[in-house]
């Protein structure tokens, strides 16, 4: 008797026990399982930078404009960083830092090619595209130049200048900073052609103006009392034709001593107005920083050029086409 209750009791506890497991199977939540994490982090953005001779000079401005156009269009990260003044030294010290910085990709104008050679070979060895524009580098490791074909750019304000004083006079050179390439390649186009095609114009003087603009007002000056039947001045740099505008104008010899030479900024603008400046050459500089900033972002892109050098032209800007010259970028 005993047994079969002990039989029963034990048949009961199991029942109950199995109905407390399907209970309990009925009523648990699920577990969750996690799904390993995912950054949303965004992509660093590339960044492009424009690195000019200095910011002391007017026709940087058309160039960072220019920059500031086209990466506001394409929508890209880009910045324009320069020393206060032209100068190799300086720019050398700014150009490590953007490097530093590793950008997607640098364009630079150097002061003097030799200073920023081994530069171009660091950027490019830890895979930054390096590019120059405005001025070259050619025996660096750049990609390409795309700019002004400057020997060229020479020869035309050699034309201009040989044009107002019909093949005759007395001129002298306004230069930049002599270690430039850009400089004396002008210079040297300037030159070659007069030699060749106005036999008739003497060059007396080519002075250094250190692309400072205070500078070059005193070289024209003095360059007028040394030489005071002098005919022309040819500008090679920005503060060229500014300089020897104040001077003429001072000497108040605007019409008698001519000038020409490069670039179109607000100075020889203005002198230009005046009647003291006859021809400007203008290098497009807001069209060339758009053109390179497309260049640049193909480079990072993978694209591969068939050239080693970009012409992006000049223009030859008079008096009576200066207002509508003035109505839209170049």
């Amino acid at each position: 008797m005993k047994r079969l209750l002990y039989v029963a009791m034990l048949v009961l506890a199991v029942a109950l026990l199995i109905s407390a497991c399907n209970a309990a199977e009925e009523t648990a939540e699920p577990v969750a399982v996690e799904a390993p994490e995912t950054s949303d982090a965004p992509a660093e953005e590339p960044l492009f930078v424009f690195l000019p001779k200095g910011l002391d000079n007017p026709y940087w401005d058309n160039c960072r404009k220019g920059m500031e156009a086209k990466a506001a269009e394409l929508g890209v990260k880009a910045e324009f960083i320069g020393p206060e003044k032209s100068d190799a030294t300086l720019q050398v010290g700014v150009i490590e830092s953007v490097i530093a910085r590793k950008p997607a990709a640098i364009a630079i104008s150097p002061n003097d090619p030799a200073t920023v050679n081994e530069l171009i070979a660091k950027a490019a060895a830890e895979g930054i595209k390096v590019i120059t524009w405005d001025a070259d580098a050619p025996d660096s490791e750049r990609i390409l130049y795309i700019g002004t074909d400057n020997y060229n750019a020479g020869a035309t304000a050699a034309e201009e200048l040989s044009k107002v004083l019909n093949g005759e006079g007395k001129v002298a050179i306004l230069n930049g900073a002599l270690t430039a390439l850009n400089a004396q390649q002008r210079t040297n186009g300037f030159k070659d052609w007069m030699a060749k095609n106005a036999p008739g114009i003497e060059i007396v003087d080519d002075q250094a103006t250190n692309d400072d603009a205070n500078t070059s007002a005193a070289v024209a000056e003095a360059i007028l009392q040394a030489h005071p039947d002098l005919a022309g001045f040819y500008g090679v740099t920005g503060n060229g034709v500014p300089g020897a505008g104040v001077a003429v104008k001072g000497a108040n010899k605007c019409g008698d001593v001519h000038i020409v030479g490069f670039d179109v900024v607000p100075q020889g603008i203005e002198l230009m107005r005046e009647g003291c400046v006859d021809a400007l050459i203008s290098q497009r500089p807001f069209g060339m920083t758009a053109q390179a900033l497309e260049v640049m972002i193909d480079l990072v892109k993978g694209k591969v050029f068939d050239t080693t050098n970009i012409d992006t032209g000049v223009e030859v800007v008079y008096p009576d086409g200066l207002e509508e010259f003035l109505t839209t970028d170049h």
